[in-house]
């Protein structure tokens, strides 16, 4: 079981690209002939990221970083000597300007290529040269190990059809808790599920966001954020559920509206008509009477609170709706709605 999970936690897919990438990286150095070969083996493991654009962000940011770090040796190497004072003195003003532009990530790659010229004693344009072929040549391989990045759209929409199952579960279980029967638990057990599934999904989403260079997949990340605030609205409603003291005529109205939004929590229902229901229903909740004691008033406060957030959570599915563009539509909906 341990060794299961263990296993489980294994990048096999990263932990191969950077065995092979950095091999060939180094093998390549030997062919050039350059200095320092094996350095490329550092540089290629540390450009190795988890997504293309974060290897392309960074990758940017280093190639910045290496031309600053150079700039800094040759005006402290030459004129301290190559002591290990001037040693110092680079880290400490080359670090401050990494971080005033914002290209740390640089730092650590660009010192291990400038140490080289500070043990040789040498500035010159050979050398520097050297060190910026191990540069792109770490980088280059990087861009090609990350070439193939396995697709998680199945693991996303898999996840879709799943949140709206949990979704629905949960709304249809309020719906029959509302009348004070005990599913308090299972509801809490069911927004522990539902939660789960919503960050996995998210972090899958994320990733393939991250590694589509040409093509706008971000519907993936909306639709799940959306279900995020929708989950915190449905954590709210579970709150309020044990404060009911007793059911009243808009107890089986609220009810049958939980019920109805957990029959139209398809990814494609943009919540109109819905919201259309829970207007009416506000319109009959005015023209009760008043509540004639202090049970009903409390019950008749918790129910009002219910139908504002379950208003909240339809608006936020059109919202959602409403917002996408026309190639995000024909691309997420119109393929997938088929």
């Amino acid at each position: 079981m341990k060794l299961h999970a263990c296993l489980s936690r294994i990048n096999l897919i990263k932990t191969l690209k950077i065995s092979f990438g950095c091999i060939f990286a180094y093998l390549l150095a030997e062919y050039f002939h350059l200095s320092y070969s094996t350095s490329v083996i550092t540089i290629t493991l540390l450009s190795i990221l988890n997504t293309r654009k974060e290897t392309l962000k960074t990758a940017w940011k280093r190639v910045i970083a290496f031309c600053f770090a150079v700039l800094t040796a040759l005006l402290m190497f030459p004129l301290l000597n190559y002591s290990t004072f001037s040693i110092f003195l680079y880290l400490l003003v080359y670090y401050l300007i990494c971080q005033t532009g914002k290209f740390t990530e640089g730092f650590s790659m660009s010192t291990v290529l400038i140490l080289h010229l500070w043990k040789a004693q040498t500035l010159q344009s050979a050398a520097i040269q050297n060190e910026a072929c191990l540069m792109a040549l770490g980088i280059f391989m990087s861009f090609l190990m990350n070439l193939y990045m396995p697709s998680r759209i199945h693991l996303i929409r898999t996840a879709q059809k799943e949140i709206e199952i949990q979704f629905s579960e949960i709304l249809r279980t309020m719906s029959t808790a509302i009348f004070q029967e005990k599913e308090n638990e299972t509801i809490t057990e069911m927004l522990g599920a539902l939660r789960d599934t919503l960050t996995q999904a998210l972090d899958h989403a994320v990733y393939t966001e991250n590694n589509e260079l040409f093509r706008d997949m971000s519907y993936y990340s909306l639709y799940l954020n959306m279900r995020r605030e929708q989950y915190d609205l449905l954590a709210r409603i579970a709150r309020n559920l044990p404060r009911l003291c007793e059911s009243y005529a808009q107890t089986a109205s609220v009810a049958s509206l939980l019920h109805m939004t957990a029959d139209s929590m398809n990814e494609y229902n943009n919540a109109e008509e819905l919201l259309y229901s829970l207007s009416e229903m506000r319109t009959v909740f005015r023209s009760a009477p008043l509540p004639s004691t202090r049970d009903e008033f409390e019950s008749r406060a918790v129910l009002y609170e219910i139908v504002n957030e379950l208003q909240e959570l339809l608006l936020l599915k059109l919202n959602f709706s409403e917002n996408l563009t026309p190639y995000q539509i024909k691309t997420f909906w119109k393929c997938n709605s088929s």
